[in-house]
């Protein structure tokens, strides 16, 4: 929510310029540290992810949702499916309709995904910074929580 009579200090902006700078480079970190054998793209990976989330997703729901085309987008699940890690299913009655669904081997692949991430990290954690810091950091996430509405 906004808040017209709020003022932004230079000292904010400092802030929010530093977590976002820090939050974008952790995420290609992160994307550096799955094996990533078939070489999905970003957009992919967002495929495969928003999948695992809502279950069964048209092409034209993940075109709106990452403002991506609906050529690509068909690209993009073409693919996806070739490597069996979504599968399409007729959506009803509407022949023309075919709701895209991650596979038990998609849903493998991105839990794999995640966890290859989540060890790299907490390797970096463990072996850089102290308990302390490790607190310092956990109260740090509740504070951007906080910030962002996440709480």
């Amino acid at each position: 929510m906004k808040d017209d009579n709020l003022e932004i200090t230079d000292f904010d902006k400092e802030v929010a310029h530093r977590v976002r700078d820090l939050v974008s480079h952790l995420n290609r970190k992160l994307r550096k540290q799955i094996s990533n054998e078939d070489q999905l793209s970003i957009s992919e990976l967002n495929v495969i992810k928003l999948l695992f989330e809502n279950g069964k997703v048209l092409p034209s729901e993940i075109c709106s949702h990452f403002n991506l085309s609906s050529q690509y987008v068909s690209q993009v699940l073409g693919k996806l499916q070739t490597l069996g890690l979504i599968t399409r299913k007729q959506a009803g009655t509407d022949k023309r309709k075919n709701f895209a669904i991650i596979t038990k081997a998609g849903e493998k692949w991105l839990k794999n995904s995640r966890q290859e991430r989540e060890e790299w990290l907490a390797t970096s954690i463990a072996s850089v910074l102290t308990t302390l810091e490790k607190e310092a950091i956990l109260n740090a996430i509740q504070l951007l929580n906080k910030a962002v509405g996440s709480e």
